[in-house]
């Protein structure tokens, strides 16, 4: 590839523009040019179609300038800037065939192709050849003013093949070439995310909104990041500024159709996905997040319904997959939920959901090795739920290891966190873990290297841990992940307060629950309550439906007693997991019974009991709510003593039996 220099001069390095700045430039830019469109719209006559054509395509209004440009090209095909804005609609709008089609006519037209090979390797790249785009741009003459655009081309290629330090080169010299690009900026944004660089992603993308901030991918894109960085409520706010601009643009109302789905805020988003299906009628997205919608309902039969108009177009998708798989678990079909959940786990092997509902599967098709099997290392983790726990635990007792089931029973109406980190496992032997050194000597990524972290760290060998954490954080200053395994390490040598500042900087990259909760845990460590529960808060105003933060929220009002506070979190809870959670059953049996409920806390009770009859918790709790309201005092007492016999040493429990007893008589 071959190129004229051009010289450029310097530019110092440009501050992100306030929020409040980029909504104002962008509505007056967005306003100033929508006025030039009607002006320009005012003629029908065909000369002026190209002029139209720009006026659209500035607005983003792409499927308005396709047409005006398809008008100006019919008019006039020696217009060479009518043919590229032609191509450039259809490559923006996901047509490559047709902007191949475009481009080819356009060269036939007498159009240079120096001036074109950008588009036409564009175009290639979208149809999925990525070594092909390669070769457009290779060896070639490229006009000058279109050599960052191919150069940028070249670099998605390479990061299509997996090249990475190839398409970091090709990036830098597009930057280098042309930094006024908002389209290149995102590129970067997105090559950088791919990469774990999330700190550097969030100054690409505030870089392609500095140079317009009315640019609809780049909206798109701030939208998916806030949500990570901030919270699903803040990334809102994007998604409805992209929509300002082009109020049809699919993948904006879609993102914003899947936040809301998330929020639980299902009347907005079912208003939202039918935006879609009439801008793009059959749309699979739209279809799915109906179906998810209809699921949660607990109208299966629509969900499928709605799945099998999707035409099968996201069958290999994850989401898809788990779930159909979900629907197949409900309708009781477990082998094919198995096959489902398999084709999913080897696509994404560390799919927490996938796991346990395959476990569950296994589980209910008869095979306990392969439940267990499926679930140890899920029900291995401090932070292992109720439900894998209770699970995981019935599945030995089925194979009549009622010793290997007691202990996983017994934790499974307490599911507290026991560290800043879910640990899991340590290495079975010395030779597990050598293999485990070896893949962190031999790949030397980031990954392989958190995987050898954690080893340790479930070993005990805290200083060799956090050391090894400490080099990766420094190598990885804008990767969330590194300042994560850094605080689990700094927390399990002692050192709370610096744990809580290293899940501090992960939380400013990206607010994930992981992040949350361990400043959460760390800052009770060094005794500030009252911030670490306005950490919790903050996550659970962007983040409602969150069940892990949702559990420890409830925990915390049932301790303050805040019973209706508690009763709402954990009837949320239910109402998303079921009544197969026996911790969230009791506590929320306990709630509703302070709460003056008694018949529907007895009824609750129950079913938690039912669930875990062999758990002190429950036994305790319907004991107790038997006896203290007079429902069934002998049955409850018996819950009591019983409650003592698998607990000895609790307290609370000991404290009620006496109580009971001293009423009985």
């Amino acid at each position: 590839m071959s190129r004229r220099r051009r010289k450029r001069p310097s530019r110092p390095a440009r501050k992100p523009v306030p929020f409040r700045t980029i909504i104002g430039l962008g509505a007056g830019i967005v306003l100033v040019l929508a006025v030039g469109a009607l002006l320009l719209m005012r003629g029908s006559d065909p000369a002026g179609a190209y002029a139209r054509a720009e006026a659209y395509e500035a607005t983003g209004d792409l499927r308005a300038a396709r047409v005006e440009a398809m008008n100006a090209v019919d008019h006039a095909s020696d217009n060479e800037a009518a043919w590229r804005l032609l191509a450039r609609t259809q490559l923006a709008l996901g047509d490559g065939g047709a902007a191949r089609t475009t481009i080819e006519r356009a060269r036939n037209a007498g159009v240079p192709p120096e001036r074109t090979r950008h588009l036409m390797a564009e175009a290639v790249l979208l149809a999925g050849d990525a070594e092909g785009a390669l070769g457009e741009t290779e060896n070639v003459v490229i006009a000058p003013e279109f050599f960052a655009a191919a150069v940028r081309v070249r670099g998605r290629a390479f990061q299509a093949l997996g090249r990475t330090a190839a398409a970091a080169e090709a990036f830098t010299m597009a930057i280098e070439d042309d930094s006024e690009s908002a389209g290149l900026w995102v590129d970067i944004a997105r090559f950088r995310l791919v990469n774990g660089e999330q700190a550097g992603a969030i100054d690409a993308v505030n870089e392609a909104l500095t140079v317009d901030p009315a640019d609809i991918e780049a909206l798109i894109l701030k939208g998916r990041m806030v949500r990570d960085q901030y919270g699903l409520v803040a990334s809102l706010a994007w998604f409805d500024r992209a929509l300002e601009v082009d109020d049809r643009n699919i993948e904006a109302l879609l993102e914003r159709a899947a936040t809301l789905g998330e929020i639980g805020r299902m009347t907005e988003m079912l208003e939202t996905t039918r935006r879609v299906l009439a801008f793009e009628p059959g749309n699979a997205q739209a279809l799915y997040l109906q179906a998810v919608m209809a699921a949660r309902a607990r109208n299966y039969p629509l969900a499928r319904r709605l799945i099998s108009l999707t035409g099968g177009a996201l069958d290999r998708a994850p989401a898809m997959l788990l779930l159909q798989a979900g629907l197949d678990y409900r309708a009781q079909n477990y082998e094919a939920a198995i096959r489902r959940l398999n084709r999913l786990l080897e696509i994404q092997p560390a799919n927490h959901a996938a796991v346990r509902l395959l476990g569950a599967a296994k589980f209910h098709a008869g095979d306990m090795p392969a439940a267990i099997a499926a679930l140890a290392p899920l029900a291995d983790r401090p932070d292992a739920d109720s439900y894998v726990l209770t699970l995981i635990g019935r599945a030995w007792e089925r194979e009549g290891d009622f010793d290997r089931a007691a202990p996983y029973l017994a934790r499974a109406a307490r599911p507290a966190r026991t560290g800043l980190t879910p640990l899991g496992a340590p290495p079975e032997d010395a030779a597990a873990l050598a293999l485990i050194e070896r893949d962190a000597r031999q790949e030397g990524g980031a990954r392989a290297e958190v995987e050898l972290i954690r080893a340790y760290l479930a070993l005990g060998r805290t200083g060799d841990a956090l050391a090894r954490a400490e080099r990766l954080r420094t190598a990885n200053l804008g990767a969330p992940d590194a300042h994560l395994i850094y605080g689990d390490a700094l927390g399990a040598v002692g050192r709370y307060g610096d744990a809580a500042a290293a899940y501090a900087t992960a939380a400013n990259i990206r607010f994930s629950e992981r992040a949350a909760l361990g400043m959460f845990e760390a800052l009770q460590r060094v005794g500030q309550p009252e911030e670490a529960l306005r950490v919790l808060t903050l996550f659970r105003q962007q983040n409602p439906r969150n069940i892990a933060t949702g559990l420890v929220s409830a925990q915390l009002n049932l301790q303050a007693g805040r019973w209706p506070q508690a009763a709402a979190i954990l009837e949320q809870l239910r109402r998303r997991i079921g009544d197969r959670d026996a911790a969230i059953l009791a506590n929320l049996a306990w709630a509703r019974y302070e709460m003056g409920e008694a018949e529907r806390a007895t009824a609750l009770a129950r079913r938690a009991y039912l669930l875990l009859p062999m758990n002190a918790s429950t036994s305790e709790i319907y004991g107790w709510i038997l006896a203290d309201s007079g429902a069934d005092r002998t049955l409850g007492l018996e819950l009591l003593e019983k409650a003592r016999s698998l607990a000895p040493d609790d307290p609370q429990i000991a404290e009620r039996l006496v109580e009971a007893r001293s009423r009985a008589g």
